[in-house]
């Protein structure tokens, strides 16, 4: 399963928001091929030489197999393995954070290699089913036919005026919610993202009274399409356009040949992840860890006094 967090041009998108340098790790063995894209970032300096650590970008993809049947997987990893760790040495990275895509199961291959856990869920529409009446509970039918009776009308496209109406509302939804650094985006981030991917970006938007109350941007990857960013007017909450967005969103992907629709993961136990729990279905996903240098990485947790909990690498914080 392809999303576009497996495209080469996804890492290189990303770099800047990651504050490292986009890399592409590649591993032949014959007709097989392990493929890691992630990005490099300064770790901290120790005794005058700098240290770093690297992470997937923003999605979930970490490293996946390309392998010839007759491969045997377990020795391709320990191959791979060994020689990674030779390259980390080399770079002087010290630490790594993965998070696997959670529509393969390339998590299962690594499992040697990192030390891996269940992070959470993705929810996501399978659009191979019926997914409306499947994977949407009674409610949320209800109201995307709602929405419909109320003349929410639902359009998308990726000139100026999509990109400003939705830069518009956003910016309403990041003073509201004041979110991180991170979470921010303004008119040069998202003409970067049409810049690196403009046949494969579209804004949905839904108007009412020729208004525009809710925004979304979708990417369509080969096989996946990410609901990616998205804002509302709570002010017409009650038109619940937003399910008929995602509806709508979710139709278009379907007819262009899309498997799967991401809405991307909540927070356990949030409203967010109770109104996607209405609509899709929860598909695990699991995020690695590994610390190649445990001497230099001890001591730069020590340079911040102490290990900062909730965080990896523990010398990070919210970066």
């Amino acid at each position: 399963m392809k999303s576009i967090y497996m495209d080469k041009r996804w890492v290189n998108l990303q770099q800047a928001k990651e504050n490292g340098e986009a890399k592409i790790y590649t591993f032949n063995k014959g007709e097989s091929k392990i493929i890691y894209p992630f990005i490099k970032r300064k770790a901290g300096i120790v005794d005058g030489i700098t240290y770093y650590d690297i992470v997937t970008p923003r999605g979930q993809c970490g490293p996946w197999v390309e392998k010839n049947k007759l491969e045997d997987v377990s020795n391709l990893i320990k191959e791979y393995s060994r020689e990674f760790k030779e390259y980390c040495e080399k770079e002087k990275i010290i630490a790594e954070y993965i998070r696997f895509s959670p529509w393969n199961d390339n998590h299962k291959y690594f499992d040697s290699v990192y030390d891996i856990s269940f992070y959470g869920k993705v929810y996501c529409n399978n659009l191979e089913t019926d997914f409306f009446m499947e994977e949407y509970n009674k409610k949320k039918r209800n109201e995307v036919r709602k929405a419909k009776k109320n003349d929410v009308e639902i359009i998308h496209g990726t000139n100026n005026k999509f990109l400003k109406d939705f830069l518009d509302i956003y910016e309403f939804t990041e003073e509201k919610h004041n979110v991180s650094d991170y979470y921010r985006i303004d008119k040069t981030f998202l003409e970067n993202y049409l810049k690196y991917f403009p046949n494969e970006i579209t804004f949905f938007q839904a108007l009412y009274e020729d208004k525009v109350i809710s925004s979304a941007m979708i990417i369509l990857g080969q096989d996946v399409a990410h609901y990616h960013f998205a804002a509302n007017n709570p002010e017409y909450s009650y038109l619940n356009a937003n399910s008929l967005l995602l509806y709508e969103a979710a139709n278009f992907a379907a007819n262009l040949g899309k498997k799967i629709f991401d809405l991307g993961s909540a927070k356990k136990d949030s409203p967010l992840e109770k109104f996607k729990n209405r609509i899709s279905l929860g598909y695990p996903f699991y995020i690695g860890k590994k610390i190649n240098n445990e001497q230099i990485y001890n001591r730069l947790v020590e340079q911040v006094g102490g290990p900062r909990e909730g965080f990896f690498p523990e010398y990070r914080k919210n970066e």
